[in-house]
């Protein structure tokens, strides 16, 4: 009689829970209570001996639920090409931050990936890159204007391939042009109305640089 039997497995499993006080669970499963009292008040060697003959006593089915089984192995495929994008994202230089906005990974869960994969030499923290040069932010921006079809994680992964350049440097780059369109904004001319006459006049703000 193996030990890893399926018997031996729930005669484990059962007798694990009885020592932990829930006896329901060993009730649902068809003991009663005097069976469950001999289980619990079992020696380690009676153990032993009563799990090389447990497949005499409980008898397992199996069934499978073949649609559930199927969807649950796609979901398997799906997890396993998300797993596979997160470590490209990785080794192509993605930063914590941007792993934190994808996926919720925390601090922890980024150096932990990138220790197995052993990509901390460069940036161990997820630090800040030097910013792309004026050519690259160019050739950037206009692959991911050109990508955006594409689910989030792909694009900037996309964009950092055809730009020959590094998430990193992919982030930075958007995130300096966020800056001047924010700062653009921010000096627009702001449009009041007058009402002396009801025209609209455009009042320019003047900034000091």
């Amino acid at each position: 009689m193996e030990r890893h039997a399926p018997s031996a497995f729930i005669l484990h499993y059962v007798t694990r829970h009885i020592h932990d006080g829930n006896y329901d669970l060993a009730l649902q499963l068809g003991f009663d209570w005097e069976e469950i009292r001999l289980l619990e008040s079992l020696s380690l060697q009676e153990f032993h001996w009563l799990e090389t003959r447990s497949a005499q006593f409980i008898a397992c089915e199996v069934r499978v639920d073949h649609p559930h089984a199927r969807q649950t192995l796609r979901r398997l495929a799906e997890y396993r090409q998300a797993l596979d994008l997160q470590n490209r994202l990785l080794m192509a230089g993605a930063p914590r931050h941007l792993m934190g906005l994808l996926y919720g990974w925390t601090p922890l869960q980024y150096r932990n990936q990138r220790k197995r994969l052993r990509l901390d030499d460069e940036y161990p923290n997820g630090g800040r890159p030097a910013n792309p040069t004026l050519a690259e932010e160019e050739t950037i921006l206009g692959h991911w204007d050109r990508l955006a079809e594409l689910d989030l994680a792909e694009r900037y992964l996309e964009t950092a391939r055809a730009s020959g350049l590094s998430v990193r440097q992919v982030c930075r780059a958007l995130s300096l042009r966020e800056e001047r369109e924010a700062d653009g904004l921010e000096r627009r001319p702001a449009i009041r109305w007058r009402p002396d006459d009801g025209a609209c006049t455009a009042m320019i703000d003047r900034f000091s640089v």
